[in-house]
């Protein structure tokens, strides 16, 4: 009986821990969930790896220089379920998506939806960012106003 009781306890720590470690994984914190901006660039690079998938732009400064953005994203076996695969990115290819930015100022962020080339969009998001239906409507109006980040509806 005691050894049944032991097994028990350290099968909850266990399960436990693994529990917390799973949560932290899937922490959010670096991104500002509240703020989604707007940004075009050229992929650089679609790293279509787990835990996370990673898109990788050059994105032109006003002063003409590029700085190399990076965006995290879902990871592949959700992705796959969308129809997003290793190629649905090539370098070269001219995008926009919706982010929420790096809490750091980093020049990177968590993606929401992408907007193709040919016009359709896609969400790689993975609850760090929201590219779901009832985002990509809101923002089809926000574009149409010229609306470059929530940031600009919310200061009204």
């Amino acid at each position: 009986m005691r050894r049944e009781a032991a097994a028990c306890l350290i099968a909850g720590l266990v399960s436990l821990g693994v529990t917390g470690a799973v949560s932290a994984h899937h922490s959010f914190a670096q991104f500002d969930r509240d703020t989604e901006n707007l940004i075009s660039g050229e992929v650089v690079r679609w790293a279509f790896n787990n835990p996370h998938t990673w898109l990788y732009m050059n994105v032109e400064n006003d002063d003409g220089t590029v700085t190399l953005w990076s965006f995290e994203g879902s990871g592949p076996i959700n992705l796959l379920r969308r129809g997003i695969n290793g190629s649905t990115f090539e370098p070269g290819d001219e995008l926009t998506l919706m982010y929420c930015p790096l809490r750091d100022g980093r020049p990177g962020g968590h993606m929401g939806w992408v907007r193709l080339g040919d016009g359709s969009y896609i969400d790689p998001s993975d609850g760090g960012c929201y590219g779901d239906e009832d985002t990509i409507t809101k923002w089809q109006g926000w574009l149409e106003q010229g609306i470059s980040s929530s940031a600009e509806v919310d200061n009204g």
